[in-house]
């Protein structure tokens, strides 16, 4: 067990990076008679709001107080900031850059509750005035959602000048290949004239998509576009280079993001250079060197990332950097909007929007209630306040089909990135399917000996064994830093603090705007397993069911643990997969809820 700062709602992951930077930011707070203090803002001649990974969470989390506001409430909070905190001295020039790094589908029934995904839901999104904006690897997963992504976000009258993705190409009806939005963006900023050149990165995103071309970033820069763009942009008309995209801000083990900084580095020696990072569904602050940081805004519109950087363009000082992690609730966006009142006119209309979508859709429809949370990580593995442990124990052996026979034992597998979110407390509705279990699933078996199919387990949780990313992102994250086991902040743990995210990062402990209890964080594996045999003869021959997503890994573990225990062994191929039926993942989960809400 290891105690991790981080997350806040569910079970997340804290932070990530190096070293502790000496200079720890001072803070700003302000007391109320019910709440805890806030950690303020220090604002700079450049000034930075972040988004990413909101996967459809623009209706705010209703089981979760600390995470209270909507996609209106964001959007006022943006247009309060700008006209009280950015421009509200006149005397004093700032600018503001609002910038997203993508995913913004399979989480939420906003957003895949329709067809195709994010239908209704995108134009929620778009409503907020971004400066910036990208893709991540969700808005790839189909033709369908990238030829959608396309027209709808990246070449669209609002945003077809601050649509950024340099390394994705976009194919047409006719086969030909043309930039997924621009490969970059030259501009300068109203107020303070500072230059910026923008670039915008996925990570080597592998899954095929007849629409996208991802080209890995390091072989993007090697391309004649790029280095044309460097003779256009030398050094001298760049004053910031913002490189934002899909990509995580700590790396251990691709260093995509690493390799890019160094690049970029040999070509702009000494000018600041901020990044906005995602993928991996954390809140982190890396330094790369002292003119270049990087930022990373956590997921499902729990965290709003701000940056400021002063002397960006000076020759006797150094840049100076200030981050902040913002809660995604009213009473931060309140305090940091210097409000009373967060409401505004298009504020209030998107607001509406989302409510009258959720109706449309019939999101709150309730099957039953949850008697207590289930954390994915939050909670061991082995306890009954874990998710994974009630899939286990009480969800999956509920699968039932025209093969089913209790006459032949059985087990049945699924990946733990299946499961998105923790199941809280209270009302079971259809939105509370999607949040949990986004993504639709069928079932597939195959006829195996019990000698390998018991090894099939522990085979795909041993690393590197992820073929397909098997945990989700935080998860995977999570573990990492397990392994690392670097903790450098105080662990935090005050009656009247909610659990939370308590970050630590390369500029230390104190990037939440919120304090928050510690949460402790376990390690989780990369599929889970129920088991119910009626023969324990390891010759005996079982029924092993797996999601269908985890076809190409339950094949290789097969034939892997064959070779190794039986003699002349003969591969299973394809043939050797039968579809299972039954009921998906989301319906045992339903078919679940309702009994227990009826006893």
């Amino acid at each position: 067990m290891i105690v991790f700062k981080i997350l806040g709602l569910c079970s997340f992951i804290y932070l990530v990076t190096a070293k502790t930077q000496e200079n720890i930011q001072g803070v700003l707070s302000v007391d109320d008679e019910e709440n805890p203090p806030l950690r303020g803002l220090k604002l700079g001649e450049l000034n930075f709001l972040h988004t990413t990974d909101t996967h459809g969470w623009y209706g705010s989390h209703k089981s979760q107080p600390d995470y209270d506001a909507d996609w209106g409430d964001f959007v006022s909070f943006v247009q309060h900031f700008k006209d009280n905190r950015i421009h509200g001295n006149k005397l004093i020039k700032r600018d503001l850059l609002v910038i997203d790094t993508g995913d913004k589908h399979d989480g939420n029934g906003l957003t895949d509750a329709t067809s195709p995904n994010g239908l209704k839901a995108n134009d929620i999104f778009n409503s907020l005035d971004y400066d910036l904006l990208t893709l991540g690897n969700h808005e790839l997963y189909s033709a369908e959602r990238a030829v959608f992504e396309y027209y709808s976000t990246a070449i669209s009258y609002k945003f077809k000048e601050k649509y950024v993705s340099s390394n994705v190409n976009f194919i047409t009806d006719t086969g030909d290949e043309i930039p997924f939005g621009n490969k970059f963006r030259y501009f300068t900023t109203p107020y303070t004239k500072h230059r910026i050149l923008a670039l915008s990165f996925i990570f080597n995103f592998k899954i095929p998509n007849s629409r996208a071309k991802v080209t890995p970033l390091v072989d993007e820069i090697k391309k004649e576009w790029f280095s044309q763009l460097i003779n256009i942009y030398p050094p001298h008309k760049v004053d910031l280079l913002l490189v934002f995209g899909h990509l995580p801000a700590t790396d251990p083990e691709y260093h995509e993001i690493n390799h890019l900084f160094e690049a970029l580095r040999s070509y702009y020696p000494d000018t600041v250079i901020q990044f906005f990072s995602g993928h991996s569904h954390i809140r982190d602050f890396v330094k790369f060197d002292d003119r270049s940081t990087c930022i990373q805004s956590g997921r499902f519109s729990e965290t709003v990332g701000f940056v400021s950087i002063n002397n960006v363009r000076s020759k006797h000082k150094d840049p100076t950097f200030f981050r902040r992690y913002i809660d995604f609730n009213k009473r931060s966006f309140k305090f940091h909007a210097k409000t009373d009142d967060l409401s505004t006119k298009v504020g209030n209309y998107v607001t509406s929007k989302i409510n009258t979508l959720r109706a449309i859709l019939d999101l709150d429809h309730q099957y039953g209630t949850v008697p207590q949370t289930y954390y994915m990580m939050a909670r061991p593995m082995d306890s009954d306040s874990n998710l994974y442990h009630l899939f286990k124990s009480e969800i999956l052996l509920r699968l039932n089909s025209s093969v089913t026979d209790p006459t032949v034992g059985r087990m049945i597998m699924l990946n733990t990135g299946a499961i998105r979110y923790d199941l809280y407390k209270g009302p079971f509705t259809t939105d509370s399917e999607y949040i949990v279990l986004p993504f639709d699933n069928t079932w597939s078996y195959m006829v195996l000996p019990l000698n390998i199919a018991s090894k099939i387990e522990g085979f795909l949780n041993q690393y590197p064994y992820i073929v397909k990313t098997l945990p989700p992102p935080e998860i995977v994250q999570n573990n990492i830093l397990i392994k690392k086991n670097d903790i450098s902040c105080p662990i935090i743990d005050k009656p009247e603090l909610t659990e939370g995210y308590t970050t630590f990062d390369d500029y230390g402990c104190d990037g939440d705007d919120t304090p928050h209890n510690t949460q402790t964080l376990y390690s989780v594996p990369n599929v889970i397993q129920s088991t119910k045999l009626v023969d324990t003869d390891l010759e005996s021959l079982i029924h092993f069911v797996f999601i269908s997503f985890l076809t190409d890994d339950i094949l290789q573990a097969a034939n892997s643990i064959g070779a190794d225990i039986i003699p002349d062994f003969q591969n299973y191929t394809i043939s050797d997969v039968m579809n299972y039926g039954g009921q998906s993942a989301k319906q045992l989960l339903r078919e679940y809820i309702i009994e227990i809400s009826q006893t």
